[in-house]
């Protein structure tokens, strides 16, 4: 059912608010509801709590749905029982004040009964009609624009070196933007060179920012690359902030008697503001009183502050950002601090910022943080969602990056906060105005404390990006060598800290179980590699894995021997522990020290209730194991983690310890104010941990190391390896290794079977190689398949042979190989059926600066040869000389020590197009060195 509405009036009167179509049940009617792009599910529990959605939504009770499509932001009310349950269309306009003549609105129904009415409903989305856009003009402005688009052209492509005006190009699709909006006599006005008083400009090099004063707020107008005379905003913008506030928590409540409880009046709150109970938002663009631009200094800084929010019950509330321009670097760097003098209101999250970006061609990229990088085509036309909680292992890196096909134009949107405080990640698609959404949103220290405030941690960072996924990731490199407090100290062997044995080791193998089951396996693995080998030991305690922790002594019967076995024959043992877990019953059925010692020092909800988390591992009595999440900045768990860290390394002489989970789960939002941290909010979580583990390492020998799961980045400098075994996802790019590498070890993916296994542990070795990983994480029975381990010895080999690069270098860009190159697909068995594509040949550059060489990297994973044309330019890797020297080298598959075949030296000129072969299930290199 297609649903539209009119609204208009004969005089422009202002309206506080205007809604369209809101359904709201009193009683209990829906007991669930559920949301897409991605599916989303949840239950009604009368909680008050308002869930926002974008693409669809429905209410559902059992085969019954009510749902909404295509009805721009959707929110739910959680009202069961009290105020209501609703589902409300067009939320985010609904107390945005209104005072023109006429406005329209639309959205799609669904109503209906059916087995699965989500998928139903999904289906219905999927098949209705596309959106398309009418643009009216005046054909006498559509002529001027036309006629300033050809004079443009025809001038210098310089940015204007005039500061705080437009450049030419800026006019003509200002213009062009603000005929598209109905805006024709401003459009008219900017190409005379008029800017309306409303507008702000900021120039940096060839970026351009345009702000609009609406009135009662301040949004982004455009964002324009005058290099490639490209608009980078999308016509509907979306708010520079946005703040939530909630009702203080009832411990730090100071609460004023004689006023009433909002959300309980009945009334709307005012414009610019939603509110779900004890719940208001306050945005950049609506619902202020007073908003204020001045010229910061003579660079083009400038300052914007909203201030006297309408709601009264905001009294004092004041934002305050500071726009500072970098025209050398392209780059607009944002400050931003929010007042809260309310006892009676706490600042609980800030998402800043935000901005919306059209569409960059048909083709346009976008790169994400998932584990080592993501990079998804197309989402502007299509519904796509990531969202993450930074710092963890699936968002490792604090940037996106938005870009068009040929990497000529595009955003790098960046937040380069030095102590890697907490904040969520979204980027979200809009194709409804082909569009996506990007943001951090910042749960704010000390959320629940009442007059609590706000100040961006670091910068954040809009850049104009030239190039691609690389490009973004070097931009991000570059900040993080300079200010990130966990980068480490690098020498001309890399990392000082780091044991050689660690940096240099070039495979790993996984198991676990008593000294029988494992040892004889790993030293007959090790005997075939012949090259040194990590054993990562799971389950060399005595109690059952994820159960009883953190009480993991005594060990299994004959570990310490099997240690000193194992290490005697090149292989570096690394046992298993978990860095975050206390068992909530911890000696079997019985809670032993839980209550009595951990309790105080584990997580807590706003409840004051531990967080606690169920794995696969069950009780004896066939119950879920529950185990609570400790907090890293007290005491009592740095130091039993310590303590278990050196009992290993004294008693039982391994060389290294695996910490779980510190470096893939997300923090938790503490509230426990017995901790000292910041209730919630903050970068404590990341100081706690970079405390904990820093102690360790100040008492640890200097051969020792330390690793754990997964590479959320903060943990670089007091770690010595990342597992990167949840690399696994499809049209991943090594971003994260372009950032770090040299700086730690990564190693290991999740080798899996199923009846493509061969191939796709083929395509995940060649992977690891090009990234600059470790090989491996793998059974060490690969040995009884002959032509697997033959092809990983080959991966294996040229790892050892140039370990090097991967310690003491940097990646540089993957080469670019043209041609007919066939792509090859396996499933790689990640969580069940888990389909992986990837090109045949897989391709990487390492360089070493200071040694003026260069290695790259080549595997065909596939059974058939391949021939490609590699284009190639020196100077891009750094490399001066007009020739090099170059040697082809590859290595042999069979048992023993590693033999490698070597091609005679050459010399090659330093820019050259070339035909390679690549013969199949081979793995070779060709390094080059210019001295």
């Amino acid at each position: 059912m297609y649903v539209t509405a009119r609204v208009s009036q004969q005089e422009p009167f202002e309206w506080r608010e205007l809604h369209f179509l809101e359904l709201n049940f009193p009683g209990e009617d829906f007991k669930s509801w559920a949301s897409g792009e991605p599916l989303q599910r949840g239950l009604f529990t009368g909680s008050q709590d308002g869930i926002r959605c974008s693409r669809w939504g429905a209410l559902i009770d059992g085969a019954n749905a009510i749902g909404m499509l295509r009805a721009g932001r959707l929110l739910f009310h959680d009202g069961r029982g009290h105020y209501g349950t609703y589902l409300h269309a067009r939320s985010a306009q609904a107390w945005q004040p209104w005072k023109g003549t006429e406005r329209e609105y639309s959205a799609w129904l669904w109503i209906g009964s059916r087995k699965n009415p989500e998928e139903a409903i999904r289906e219905a989305d999927r098949e209705l009609p596309t959106d398309a856009r009418v643009i009216v003009s005046v054909q006498s402005l559509h002529a001027q624009i036309e006629a300033s688009r050809r004079r443009v052209s025809k001038k210098s492509q310089r940015p204007s070196r005039r500061p705080f005006e437009f450049s030419d190009c800026w006019h003509v699709a200002l213009a062009s933007q603000l005929a598209a909006q109905g805006r024709f006599a401003e459009a008219a006005a900017i190409l005379r060179g008029r800017m309306p008083e409303s507008w702000t400009a900021v120039t940096a090099g060839q970026l351009n920012l345009l702000l609009e004063h609406t009135g009662d707020g301040m949004r982004v107008q455009s964002l324009f690359d005058s290099g490639r005379q490209r608009e980078l905003a999308a016509s509907e913008p979306t708010p520079l902030f946005s703040l939530t506030f909630r009702r203080p928590l009832p411990e730090a409540r100071t609460r004023d008697k004689t006023q009433p409880s909002p959300g309980r009046t009945g009334g709307s709150p005012p414009p610019g503001q939603t509110e779900q109970l004890d719940e208001i938002q306050l945005v950049a663009d609506a619902g202020w009183q007073r908003v204020t631009v001045q010229r910061a200094d003579r660079n083009g800084a400038v300052e914007i502050r909203w201030q006297r929010p309408r709601d009264a019950r905001l009294a004092g509330v004041e934002v305050r950002a500071r726009v500072v321009p970098d025209g050398k670097a392209n780059a607009i760097r944002w400050s931003l601090e929010v007042r809260n003098p309310s006892n009676q209101w706490s600042l609980w999250q800030v998402d800043f910022p935000q901005l919306a970006v059209a569409e960059l061609g048909e083709d346009g990229c976008v790169l994400f943080p998932r584990g080592p990088g993501e990079v998804q085509r197309g989402v502007w036309r299509r519904a796509f969602r990531y969202f993450g909680t930074y710092p963890s292992g699936w968002t490792s890196m604090q940037f996106f990056a938005a870009y068009d096909g040929w990497g000529e134009s595009g955003v790098y949107f960046g937040s380069h906060d030095p102590v890697a405080s907490t904040k969520q990640m979204l980027l979200a698609s809009r194709p409804q105005d082909r569009s996506i959404v990007l943001a951090f949103q910042h749960p704010v220290p000390d959320m629940g404390r009442p007059a609590n405030r706000f100040t961006l941690s670091g910068r954040a960072v809009w850049q104009l990006l030239r190039g691609d996924w690389f490009d973004a990731a070097s931009i991000y490199r570059d900040w993080v060598r300079r200010e990130a407090r966990w980068y480490p100290e690098l020498t001309a062997d890399g990392r000082a800290d780091t044991p050689s044995w660690m940096k240099e080791l070039p495979v790993w193998v996984v198991g676990g179980g008593p000294p029988k089951a494992c040892v004889p396996a790993v030293k007959q693995f090790a005997r075939f590699m012949g090259v040194p080998v990590g054993f990562h030991w799971y389950n060399w305690h005595q109690i059952p894995f994820d159960n009883d922790y953190p009480h993991y002594f005594p060990a299994k019967d004959g570990f310490a021997e099997g240690v000193q076995e194992l290490q005697a024959a090149n292989v570096f043992v690394m046992p298993y522990i978990n860095g975050r877990l206390w068992d909530t019953r911890d000696r079997g059925l019985d809670d032993f020290e839980f209550t009595s010692v951990a309790r105080p020092a584990a997580t807590k909800n706003e409840k004051g209730e531990p967080y606690t988390e169920t794995y696969g591992s069950k009780e004896s009595d066939g119950s879920r194991v529950r185990l609570a999440a400790m907090c890293p900045s007290t005491r009592l768990w740095q130091d039993r983690i310590g303590s278990i860290v050196q009992r290993l390394f004294g008693r039982y002489g391994v060389k290294g310890v695996y910490i779980d989970q510190i470096a893939a789960a997300a923090p938790k939002l503490c509230f426990d104010p017995q901790h000292g941290h910041s209730l919630g909010g903050g970068h404590w979580w990341t100081a706690g941990y970079w405390q904990l583990l820093e102690k360790i390492r100040r008492r640890k020998p200097a051969d020792r190391m330390l690793t754990t799961e997964c590479n959320a980045e903060p943990y670089v400098r007091w770690m010595d390896g990342y597992l990167t075994w949840h690399w696994q996802h499809d049209r991943q790019v090594p971003a994260f290794p372009a950032v770090y590498g040299g700086a730690i070890q990564m190693f290991g993916r999740a080798y899996r079977g199923g009846e493509t296994k061969d191939l796709a542990l083929r395509m995940k070795a060649g992977q690891q190689l090009v990234f600059g990983e470790q090989i491996g994480w793998i059974s060490p029975n690969v040995v009884r398949e002959k032509q697997n381990v033959a092809f990983l010895k080959q991966v294996v080999g040229l790892r050892w042979r140039f370990r090097r690069y991967f310690c003491a270098g940097r990646m540089e860009r993957p080469p670019r190989l043209t041609g007919e190159i066939p792509r090859v697909r396996a499933d790689w068995q990640w969580s069940g059926t888990w389909w992986v594509s990837t090109d045949a040949v897989l391709a990487g550059a390492w360089r070493l600066p200071r040694e003026g060489k260069l290695v790259l990297l080549f595997v065909n994973a596939s059974d058939r040869p391949v021939t490609a044309t590699l284009c190639f330019d020196a100077s891009a890797y750094g490399l001066s000389s007009e020739k090099l020297r170059a040697v082809r080298i590859t290595a042999r598959g069979s048992a023993g020590e590693p033999q490698f075949d070597q091609s005679a030296a050459e010399s090659i000129p330093a820019r050259f197009e070339r035909s390679l072969s690549f013969p199949p299930r081979t793995a070779w290199a060709w390094e080059m060195s210019d001295r």
